[in-house]
């Protein structure tokens, strides 16, 4: 890695951002990754977008099979986000939902968007991709939240 993408994943380390996992389901096994890169994109019609690396072999799964879920942690599911971020120790700590034609989703999860693949598009060393929500799920009362910053995990409240 050059010393300008060094410095630029150092600097980006100091933007706080939520922690989620991406899952998508193919011939019932569940493929899933931990993500920080997603937004929300538009309210009309409802959209939001996650990055995912190329070089992900979990890329084509979730183009081919055109449904994922977008899952939100919340506090004391860092595990989780390890264990989809590569560092995969034993079984996974997750405990999904499934429904008859439908991605996965968290169990546990601060809030849950099922969404079809609405369009993709490479840029650089990622592809964009954006859903259509099309399923929202969420505790009545928010946890308090998962985020990552400088390298390492935090738990913070969210206002009522």
């Amino acid at each position: 890695m050059c010393t300008d993408q060094k410095r630029f994943r150092q600097l980006m380390g100091r933007f706080v951002t939520g922690v989620t996992v991406i899952a998508t389901r193919s011939n019932d096994q569940i493929l899933a990754m931990t993500a920080n890169a997603v937004t929300a994109v538009s309210l009309d019609p409802l959209l939001l977008l996650c990055c995912v690396r190329n070089e992900s072999g979990m890329l084509p799964v979730l183009l081919s099979e055109k449904q994922f879920s977008v899952n939100v942690l919340a506090a004391g599911q860092d595990n989780v986000s390890r264990y989809y971020g590569g560092q995969r120790n034993g079984v996974s700590p997750a405990r999904w939902t499934l429904h008859q034609g439908s991605a996965p989703v968290l169990a546990g999860a601060n809030a849950s968007f099922v969404c079809d693949l609405h369009t993709a598009q490479q840029v650089g060393d990622h592809t964009v991709v954006y859903g259509a929500v099309r399923k929202m799920e969420a505790a009545a009362q928010a946890f308090p939240a998962l985020v990552y910053a400088a390298g390492r995990y935090h738990d913070i409240a969210l206002a009522a």
